[in-house]
């Protein structure tokens, strides 16, 4: 007599009647240009970032992480975030960018909550997470699109199935932020400020700061002077409206904080390594 054994279905991870969707797989670094490290969020789109090579360090929302190849972060929507300036070795990674994500217990858009570090070393299991990818590549020359769309939402949700049980609650691997909380001061104000006509001088006059003080103390923290990281604040809001928008470049420029066009597109040129048109169409193709 032969017996059957049934398997009961897994639980979804996911809230009952929703999916999510694929938004958008990128290949940075390698040979391919490594982006500018501007500092972004996006409300709609969580992000998950696969360190292929290369390592240096990340800044997500008030942390600044130390990663590494086979290291994987997890990026909330409308978390801030942003690759930190010195890195020490040749940088590749790859990006997923995902909405419609409503994972059990945590609000939409979340993939982690609170007091868990973003980033996950992968150690064993970072060849399958690339046998993953890999399967992305092969759908991606498939001509149907509308049958690779459905396939590769399907992929995403093996994706996250198997990574979600690796997330456990950590001591976040901070290092110099929480060393500086003035410097966290300082930002927490830029951040709020970004988009006005703001100079070093008048952000030490609001928080009552030798400028000097300030511009090294907030360096020291962060790795970026306070303009510099202000220009990158901006610089990223405006490459989210290229991608999520159809606002012409004057209106970008101008929502952005910059009131000459041209001067706005000569920044995101030296920046971004190409002018704002071309990197909408490279997004869009």
């Amino acid at each position: 007599m032969v017996r059957a054994s049934v398997i009961e279905p897994a639980a979804s991870i996911f809230e009952a009647n929703t999916q999510p969707r694929l938004f958008y797989l990128q290949r940075e670094g390698g040979e391919k240009k490594q982006t500018a490290h501007t500092l972004q969020s996006q409300a709609e789109t969580a992000e998950m970032i696969v360190i292929e090579e290369g390592c240096g360090r990340y800044m997500v929302d008030n942390q600044v992480y130390d990663i590494a190849k086979g290291n994987i972060i997890l990026l909330n929507a409308g978390v801030l975030h942003g690759l930190c300036p010195e890195i020490q070795t040749p940088f590749a990674t790859r990006r997923l960018g995902i909405r419609n994500l409503h994972l059990k217990g945590l609000p939409r858009g979340h993939f982690i909550g609170e007091n868990v570090s973003p980033v996950l070393a992968m150690e064993k299991h970072f060849a399958a997470i690339q046998l993953f990818l890999s399967l992305f590549d092969v759908l991606q020359e498939n001509a149907q699109k509308q049958l690779v769309s459905e396939a590769k939402d399907n992929l995403l949700a093996s994706l996250l199935a198997a990574i979600m049980p690796l997330i456990h609650s950590t001591v976040p691997n901070s290092t110099r932020m929480q060393e500086y909380n003035l410097g966290l001061h300082i930002k927490e104000y830029i951040d709020e400020h970004y988009l006005e006509d703001l100079r070093l001088n008048d952000i030490a006059s609001a928080l009552h700061i030798n400028p000097y003080y300030l511009s090294h103390t907030f360096k020291k923290a962060v790795g970026y002077s306070p303009i510099q990281y202000m220009i990158r604040r901006r610089i990223g809001e405006s490459q989210n409206l290229l991608v999520n928008t159809s606002y012409t470049i004057t209106d970008i420029a101008l929502r952005c904080g910059y009131n000459n066009s041209n001067y706005f597109q000569a920044v995101f040129n030296s920046i971004v390594g190409m002018p704002p048109g071309r990197y909408r169409k490279a997004w869009r193709q």
